[in-house]
């Protein structure tokens, strides 16, 4: 069963795809009963074991639709058409952790309340005796709200139930998977915990802890190797948020955080008070950039280096870090064009408003007060360069106008270095 945009499946008219993967593909659907959006998960039946796939996901489906959460994105139903198993989903309008970490790692406060909305979740199911057992990037979901929707239930396991390792050893992400998952073992909450002990990770310093070059040399990773501490990897890491972390990706399970309960009270002492506030802001921000279409930014790509020749990728790459629309990046790369009537013609050809008619509200982003010593501004440049080259200078101060504190500052520099050890230097560096 091939289903294409406008097609009408059950009662749903396929409106657009969301994404696709080895299990199956996702469209955006509406229904035609009620006319409220949805997600639609098509499940293709594995051509060797395809009975005793469907088996599995409808005993699955069956867990999920147990869950009500606010965490936790809802099954609506589900039904057979064809070969085919489709779960209605609830539609999440965001971007996922796996997007996100394209822009480069996230702030330590972003982190932990992102990681306490996820453990409110697996709070919540490890009490019904829910398993997630596949936590990662790609299964965490932030709404343009900044509310975390944690989803992709498709092998998790409800206390009791044997069935779905007996079909399927090892189900899980490699990168992601606990050692207990990965040799085959009962598992339970501690090795959710596991996993989000290496999404943690690499939400803070942009990498995993756990590598290999092979599914063979990842495994024994994960039973042998010792990862490095966040805070040594990025020095704007919290000590404490670090250790955390570490301690969450324990080998023994019986060493790690024994519920979700505990891990969560663990990193809410790492947050600063009324860190909460900016760091559901800087997840809604996340969310939001997640809708410039790439083809947009693309074209502006295109038009400011006509004008600037190759640095406007960066350029552009940056502005999309911190914008909400096509527009404000348009408006954002425009302040490098030195020439008024070259600027204007480049606005302009984006569509935005020219420099002589944009409004206060477009420029919000660049304003937000804080009071910077030159010397520091100019120290960090001079230690960037060497990496970023002459816009180093017009990268400090864009980050100097966005940063609340120097930490901050530092978080967003670093994110532009690539080798994780120049990144250290930088970071012990401080500017001096």
């Amino acid at each position: 069963m091939g289903i294409q945009i406008g097609d009408v499946v059950g009662d749903y008219r396929v409106e657009g795809v969301l994404g696709h993967g080895g299990m199956g593909q996702v469209f955006r659907v509406r229904s035609v009963l009620t006319g409220r959006q949805e997600a639609m998960k098509v499940v293709r039946p594995d051509k060797n074991e395809s009975a005793d796939l469907a088996d599995r996901f409808l005993r699955e489906i069956r867990v999920h639709a147990s869950l009500e959460h606010p965490n936790i994105a809802a099954l609506r139903a589900a039904i057979r058409v064809e070969d085919r198993i489709l779960m209605i989903m609830e539609l999440v309008e965001g971007i996922s952790l796996d997007e996100r970490l394209r822009q480069g790692p996230l702030d330590p406060a972003a982190t932990v309340t992102l990681a306490c909305q996820v453990l409110d979740a697996l709070e919540y199911a490890h009490a019904r005796g829910v398993i997630h057992r596949d936590i990662k990037p790609a299964n965490i979901l932030i709404t343009r709200e900044g509310r975390v929707k944690l989803t992709d239930f498709g092998i998790a396991r409800a206390s009791g139930d044997q069935r779905l390792t007996q079909t399927g050893s090892a189900l899980g992400s490699l990168p992601y998977m606990s050692p207990e998952q990965i040799r085959s073992e009962q598992v339970d909450a501690r090795s959710d915990i596991y996993s989000l002990g290496i999404t943690l990770y690499e939400l803070v310093t942009g990498r995993r802890p756990i590598g290999g070059s092979s599914n063979y040399e990842m495994m024994n990773a994960h039973f042998q190797q010792i990862p490095q501490a966040p805070a040594d990897v990025l020095l704007a890491v919290p000590r404490g948020l670090s250790d955390a972390i570490l301690k969450a990706l324990a080998k023994n399970p019986a060493e790690r955080f024994q519920t979700a309960a505990e891990f969560r009270l663990a990193l809410r002492q790492v947050l600063p008070a009324g860190g909460d506030l900016h760091a559901t802001e800087t997840l809604k921000v996340a969310a939001a950039a997640a809708a410039i279409a790439p083809q947009a930014l693309a074209r502006i790509e295109e038009r400011l280096s006509r004008v600037l020749g190759p640095i406007a990728r960066r350029l552009v790459t940056d502005a999309a870090k911190t914008s909400q629309t096509a527009a404000e990046v348009c408006a954002l790369v425009a302040e490098q064009i030195a020439d008024p009537r070259e600027r204007d013609a480049f606005v302009k050809s984006c569509g935005a408003p020219t420099t002589a008619s944009r409004s206060a509200a477009a420029v919000a982003p660049e304003s937000a007060p804080h009071s910077w010593d030159p010397a520091l501004l100019a120290r960090l440049a001079q230690v960037l360069t060497p990496h970023l080259g002459p816009i180093a200078t017009v990268v400090v101060n864009r980050a100097a106008k966005k940063a609340r504190s120097e930490a901050d500052l530092l978080n967003m520099l670093a994110v532009e270095i690539p080798d994780d050890a120049e990144r250290k230097r930088f970071l012990a560096a401080r500017g001096g």
